[in-house]
């Protein structure tokens, strides 16, 4: 380039103005004086006015990017006096106390906490730490450090809310009867909390949590009101969650309503639609300009978040630097989306969790363990970073979860001995079982380790109405437990699971590996990404898939492109579960 200008503006305010460094990955400091904050938040534009050296087009393959991007700021944080002040725009550290041997209500109000904070704070992340009380303590020793929380939840006949402590950040301690406490928890995200404007609240009527969207929606109640892509081939991506529909879906059924910039008769066009680059539909482009077309995704292409991408295709003379004026495409938030409950779900396996989860979901701990309850806010915890919509769930004991027909999340840290859900990955002694991926085809797979090895592993099972989460070892707790951990250590990693086995052996990275899998309602098993897992029926049926989950650095700083001439429409969301900025 032969000079850039990088123009900052907030709302119709210009910050600053400065010139792009001449050296390549030279530090750049953009200046944001007079910036507001608006609702906990700084929102700003940046522009790039670019231009390209002689004989040069500025490149779309080679944009300009800031990386390695930090935000300086200078202050401290103020200590909350009340309720409604009480939780933080930002938020690294959450603690959560619970006493050494916890109550059903006890532990069911943490998990519902920890799940409720990861819904608020879902972009941040925050680290949750589950610690035990003291022998009739009701207080954490160690001082609350800034831009942390600390929560204590004890069961008794004292209900609601308060504020303790007076040495900097205070304690939250959540406290009331068994059938009460949980209602305690759920004021922390209800809407009512900002008239909370004292030290102490007592919740007793709350609203309901919102309604799922159903079998037909529109774009504008997803949250996407419209969308509009500019350029000579402009294209707008479409976000479909499941998470959002609160299901597992199959049969995503679109009408596309919008409209496109005719393009003149020296042009060719057609209009695309397309999920994973794989275009399944296309129609020719007319002279009003106008969508109004019903789009139907395959089944194959469903993933837990598909991302439908429709594109104006063209052909022909767009001027040197494609400089004639670009097109513009848009497809309206009046845009009808229809769905179908899928059974069983699709994608399987990991690929279906949190969305066969939803509405409700059964979490089953042996009673009065502390232990369990960590377990389970840690699972927890993991299927709530990859939904949009808060999950609902109901600590039980194992024997309750197991009876009940909701999905469920079963911990059973010891071993499992329940015969009437038969595991993908079993063992018994130093011999492990591999089940077939399909009842019909060779059934198991059996391998004899000497000398026997302990593992922990986390597998999920469909049994023909609902969906498991088994969280065991073969007598080797402390293995499942580092498991745990070592899916908590970076949230991305939930989302890269695939398969329906997570296997950890000690001193060696926890492996992805595929059992028996529910039978596909459309073609093979696929990923998010679109890469089929399961090969169909040709296969041998008891296949191991060695493939070793890799973990990506938890960066924190977001790499953001700025470009002149490529509409930042055009780029499309990011899939939420991936930890990207959308």
């Amino acid at each position: 380039m032969r000079s850039g200008v990088l123009t900052v503006m907030q709302d119709d305010r210009l910050m600053s103005k400065i010139g792009l460094p001449i050296t390549d990955l030279a530090p750049l400091v953009i200046p944001l004086p007079g910036v507001q904050v608006v609702d906990d938040s700084v929102t700003v534009s940046l522009t790039l006015a670019g231009l390209a050296e002689d004989r040069f087009c500025l490149d779309e393959l080679n944009p300009v990017d800031l990386v390695n991007g930090s935000v300086s700021f200078a202050g401290r944080e103020a200590a909350p006096t009340t309720l409604a002040d009480f939780l933080p725009a930002i938020l690294r550290k959450v603690t959560i106390a619970v006493p050494a041997k916890p109550s059903q209500a006890e532990s069911d109000a943490a998990v519902q906490l920890s799940t409720a904070l990861a819904a608020r704070y879902r972009g941040q992340a925050p680290e949750v730490l589950v610690v035990p009380l003291a022998g009739g303590a009701s207080a954490i020793d160690n001082p609350s450090l800034p831009l942390e929380r600390q929560f204590v939840i004890t069961e008794g006949a004292e209900e609601g809310l308060a504020l303790r402590g007076s040495a900097g950040v205070p304690q939250l301690l959540i406290s009331g009867p068994a059938d009460k406490l949980a209602n305690q928890v759920r004021l922390l995200t209800d809407s009512s909390l900002d008239m909370a404007v004292g030290p102490k609240a007592l919740a007793e009527q709350l609203r309901p949590d919102p309604a799922f969207p159903g079998n037909s929606t529109t774009l504008a109640q997803l949250g996407q009101p419209s969308l509009t892509g500019s350029g000579v081939a402009p294209q707008v991506a479409i976000a479909l969650d499941q998470t959002r529909f609160g299901r597992s879906v199959q049969g995503y059924r679109l009408h596309l309503m919008g409209s496109y910039t005719p393009m003149p008769n020296t042009f060719g066009s057609q209009l695309a639609a397309s999920v994973n680059g794989e275009q399944f539909d296309s129609w020719p482009s007319e002279a009003d300009g106008v969508i109004d077309r019903w789009v139907s995704i395959p089944d194959r292409l469903v993933g837990r978040y598909t991302s439908l991408r429709v594109s104006l295709n063209t052909t022909g003379y767009t001027g040197r630097c494609h400089d004639y004026r670009p097109a513009t495409l848009t497809i309206k938030g009046n845009t009808v989306v229809e769905n179908t409950p899928a059974l069983p779900p699709i994608p399987a396996g990991f690929g279906a969790l949190p969305q066969a989860f939803m509405p409700t979901m059964q979490v089953g701990i042996a009673p009065e363990s502390f232990a369990d309850t960590v377990r389970a806010i840690r699972l927890a915890v993991g299927l709530q970073r990859l939904s949009v919509m808060p999950l609902r769930t109901d600590v039980t004991s194992v024997e309750q979860a197991l009876a009940a027909h909701d999905p469920a999340i079963i911990v059973s840290a010891d071993g499992w001995t329940d015969q009437s859900v038969t595991l993908p990955v079993s063992a018994d002694g130093g011999r492990i079982t591999l089940e077939g991926p399909d009842p019909g085809d060779d059934p198991q797979t059996t391998l004899t380790l000497d000398p026997a090895v302990r593992f922990g592993s986390l597998q999920t099972v469909f049994d023909g109405q609902r969906s498991l989460l088994i969280a065991t070892s073969n007598g080797a707790p402390a293995q499942l437990d580092e498991l745990l951990r070592w899916l908590d250590s970076d949230p991305k990693r939930w989302s890269r699971l695939r398969g329906n086995v997570l296997v950890a052996f000690p001193g060696r990275p926890p492996a992805a590996v595929m059992g028996r899998m529910p039978p596909s309602v459309g073609g093979p098993m696929m990923s998010d990404s679109g890469q089929g897992l399961a090969e169909g029926r040709n296969n041998s049926a008891a296949r191991w898939i060695a493939v070793s989950v890799v973990a990506a650095a938890a960066g924190g700083a977001a790499a953001i492109a700025v470009s002149a001439w490529r509409a930042r429409s055009r780029r499309g969301p990011v899939d939420p579960t991936s930890g990207g900025t959308s």
